[in-house]
């Protein structure tokens, strides 16, 4: 049943790569004709990927591969690994932007653009804040 679904989605990405090509020729069509292939592309390479690892990789390995990584991700270090590494993520990215505004606003770059990067810093503030009362609460 999976390898004929991933078939599907790989004849469906051809059919999609096709129409873009040779269906939506003119030139009012160009945006969507470059959706499609775009689209298209995607989807055969998810269908010929999905089918060639069902060749590949038989049942009873899917199995367990898939307990392995629920074992793992339920796995109270790693998940403490991966929380971290959020936080230093964010946390890095959050002087980067700052750092990212100063610049526009040196540059002299457009108000929209620079206001546009001021409310991701903002929105950043007020998802901490929101995350760490949800939190506080739930555990």
């Amino acid at each position: 049943m999976k390898r004929f679904l991933w078939a599907i989605t790989a004849l469906a990405g051809v059919i999609a790569v096709l129409t873009g090509f040779y269906v939506l020729t003119g030139e009012s069509l160009k945006m969507l004709s470059g959706l499609c292939i775009g689209a298209g592309s995607a989807a055969v390479g998810l269908g010929l990927g999905g089918l060639i690892r069902t060749f590949l990789i038989s049942a009873s390995e899917d199995e367990e591969i898939l307990r392995a990584k629920e074992i793992e991700m339920k796995d109270e270090r790693n998940t403490r690994i991966r929380e971290k590494a959020g936080y230093m993520t964010a946390r890095i990215m959050n002087y980067a932007l700052l750092a990212f505004v100063l610049i526009l606003g040196f540059i002299g770059a457009d108000k929209v653009i620079l206001l546009s990067a001021c409310a991701l810093i903002v929105l950043e503030a007020v998802l901490v804040i929101v995350f760490s009362n949800y939190y506080a609460k739930k555990m």
